[in-house]
């Protein structure tokens, strides 16, 4: 009964070992992506421009008269006499033709327009790459390859063959009477005995 024990417990121990190494080596995945960045496409809409025209004081007219020569002629008394009391002769004229001719100053002038009110109207861009995305996973804890690359000889391992006691002791409550229960001792020859004799033996690294 204790040889069952013993081996019992050499089960347990290759058991907790293969389980440990599972729950250690549990890496998570992750999407990586990059961040393509693309301007938008945008415009400008304006309201209608308010302008008035706005001009600096002028100063007054330039004129100048313009007249024609004048057209004279000598009038005489049809009865002419040598004395003093005589009509003499006389220079007659026409009336004057003048006309005036004024120039106007040139006006400086220009146009004030209120300040530009505009807003941007944007919209996606048609050509832009997607984003570029790797599923990266985490280096696990431990280099996984088999199920007893987690182990420990167990014959320099005592922690590692304690635990797989416990777990074979919990076992055999009810069918073995602790007398029967092979002791840590015990145990402990039979693996040590058994790596000598070339057999692997497998316990939860401590």
């Amino acid at each position: 009964m204790k040889f069952l024990a013993i081996a019992l417990v050499i089960f347990f121990a290759g058991v907790a070992a293969a389980e440990s190494m599972e729950a250690q080596c549990h890496p998570a995945c992750r999407w990586s992506c990059d961040d393509p960045v693309c301007p938008a496409v945008c415009h400008p809409i304006c309201e209608r421009p308010r302008c008035q025209m706005q001009c600096e004081k002028t100063s007054c007219a330039q004129c100048t008269v313009h007249c024609d020569r004048p057209v004279c002629s000598v009038r005489c008394p049809k009865e002419m006499c040598e004395k003093e009391s005589c009509p003499s002769c006389e220079t007659v004229c026409a009336p004057a033709q003048c006309h005036t001719k004024c120039t106007a100053p040139q006006p400086v002038c220009s146009p004030v327009c209120e300040e530009t009110k505009c807003q941007w109207k944007c919209r996606k861009p048609s050509l832009c790459p997607k984003p570029k995305c790797e599923l990266a996973c985490e280096k696990p804890a431990c280099e996984y390859k088999d199920k007893s690359s987690g182990c420990c000889p167990c014959a320099q391992n005592p922690g590692g063959v304690n635990s797989a006691m416990q777990g074979a002791n919990s076992l055999l409550e009810e069918e073995m009477h602790a007398d029967m229960r092979p002791s840590f001792m015990e145990v402990m020859s039979s693996l040590t005995h058994r790596e000598q004799r070339g057999m692997a033996t497998c316990c939860p690294c401590a």
